[in-house]
């Protein structure tokens, strides 16, 4: 793991535990919860059909999983009608949780975050996380792409 994977779990972590504010309000803990579902999804992804191992770098399962509650989360603060009723079947089982928990606590985690920059929450990206070679390679292609568009 390199010094920008670090930091990205470093500021994951900061805005995970920001967002304790959701494990007191019921008798669920919801951040808890929604971490629990993630790292469901993330083992199951891991698992699927191929050997996905050398893919992530030794990026731990609980950290890929907070990256996508905080992700989910902020991604529902800024888009919050994002998906339809129809599109339950297609996305990740945790990302209606986060929209929900963003639609009923939105003020408890906007207090949370009052520090954090959302958009860039919103933008984390796990590539980066799990493989820093292969993120440098998309973000080279994608400038490639913008370039020639410009020219």
């Amino acid at each position: 793991m390199n010094k920008e994977q670090k930091e990205l779990i470093k500021v994951i972590n900061k805005a995970y535990d920001e967002l304790h504010v959701l494990d007191s309000i019921t008798w669920t803990s919801y951040r808890k919860d929604l971490l629990k579902h993630n790292i469901k999804e993330e083992k199951g992804h891991r698992n699927f059909g191929n050997d996905w191992s050398s893919y992530h770098d030794n990026a731990k399962v609980s950290d890929c999983a907070k990256l996508f509650v905080v992700k989910h989360i902020a991604e529902a603060m800024l888009n919050p009608n994002q998906f339809e009723m129809k599109d339950i079947i297609r996305i990740k089982k945790s990302i209606p949780l986060s929209v929900s928990l963003v639609a009923n606590y939105k003020d408890r985690i906007v207090k949370a975050w009052k520090d954090q920059d959302i958009k860039y929450l919103a933008n984390l990206d796990y590539i980066m996380l799990v493989n820093y070679d292969l993120y440098l390679e998309q973000q080279q292609r994608r400038n490639e792409v913008a370039y020639s568009k410009a020219i």
